[in-house]
């Protein structure tokens, strides 16, 4: 009986309008993204795999993010072709629930970590230029990414076992197992709301604007036009700064919305055929919008910004069409070859 009233609420619910908006919107902007962003990662690993820029410790911060942003990305994808019914199989059917909501969720705990990681090192750098050397070199930079990274691998384990997915009540991403201890799926979310999404993107707000205070009194101090390299900085802090603003308002909705879905399902057993239920979806079409678009989009907001980035990217284009120049004259030859004997055995 319960499984045939889900069925008649959902039914009823796929045909309010702002709900199908909503569907609408993330179905759109979520495709669009995809097809963006994916490309803009790959193009931003191989810009820091260059000779210059792998061997600076800060290029394996946005090494480490690009990865992770793709992998978040792929997830998404795949999400939206299940939801379209592009691709019938779900791999939350397959490599389990947990599994996936671990590989959509781990990248963005991830990519907002190293994000505050990478701002805490640019402060010091700016605030100690002479003691920097010693404490943020590329091997001290990869222990604590793969530290970070262990440490969400930890948290993130639980979840195979807390979570499964039901195509008729699962609203988001995964739906939880109800006889857990309460306290335990409670708190996950509240955990994940105040340490892995408000406590790094504080941390990258208060950063960029301690860099952008310390450029502005440098050039009050020396009355002089900034260098390059300042300028470079104050561009790169002004977009770190956008960024996270970017992630606390389009992240930090989602997992609040999160904690309130969690809390109604566990009190609420009338939740599914509820007006809260169908503001929850349209919510989080909504959210997962916008964390679409703020995980495409950093490497064209850092093309816009950065000069050195465009001109990174200039060269590899230029190196990838020399490539394909290249490879396509090779092909020619053989055929040129094979022209030139059949008109001298005539």
């Amino acid at each position: 009986m319960l499984n045939t009233s889900i069925e008649i609420c959902t039914n009823i619910l796929n045909y309010n309008n702002t709900l199908h908006i909503s569907y609408i919107v993330w179905h759109t902007c979520g495709l669009l993204c995809t097809i963006f962003g994916i490309p803009g990662h790959l193009f931003q690993i191989l810009i820091m795999l260059n000779k210059t820029n792998r061997k600076q410790s800060i290029s394996l911060y946005f090494l480490a993010i690009a990865i992770f942003e793709l992998i978040f990305l792929v997830g998404i994808f795949w999400l939206w072709c299940v939801d379209m019914s592009i691709i019938k199989t779900d791999l939350r059917e397959i490599i389990s629930c947990g599994i996936f909501y671990s590989i959509l969720v781990g990248p963005t705990i991830l990519s907002n970590l190293y994000l505050a990681l990478m701002s805490i090192d640019r402060t010091f750098m700016i605030l100690y230029p002479t003691r920097y050397r010693l404490l943020i070199t590329r091997r001290h930079v990869l222990i604590r990414i793969f530290l970070i990274l262990i440490i969400v691998i930890l948290f993130m384990i639980p979840h195979h076992f807390y979570f499964y997915y039901n195509r008729k009540t699962t609203i988001f991403i995964c739906e939880f197992y109800t006889f857990i201890d309460h306290w335990k799926i409670r708190a996950w979310p509240f955990l994940h709301a105040i340490l892995f999404v408000l406590l790094p993107s504080i941390i990258t707000c208060i950063s960029s604007v301690i860099l952008l205070h310390n450029r502005c009194n440098q050039r009050k101090i020396t009355k002089n036009k900034s260098s390059e390299t300042a300028r470079r900085m104050t561009r790169n802090a002004i977009l770190i700064f956008l960024i996270s603003i970017f992630i606390l308002f389009s992240l930090l909705p989602t997992v609040i919305v999160e904690i309130f879905i969690v809390n109604d399902r566990l009190f609420n057993h009338d939740i599914f055929c509820s007006i809260r239920w169908r503001q929850y979806r349209i919510l989080l079409n909504w959210f997962l919008t916008l964390s679409a678009l703020n995980y495409s989009s950093k490497f064209y907001l850092r093309l816009i910004i950065s000069k050195t980035f465009r001109r990174d990217f200039i060269k590899l284009i230029n190196f990838i069409s020399l490539r394909q120049q290249k490879n396509n004259e090779q092909s020619l030859v053989p055929l040129n070859n094979r022209n030139t004997a059949k008109n001298t055995e005539r």
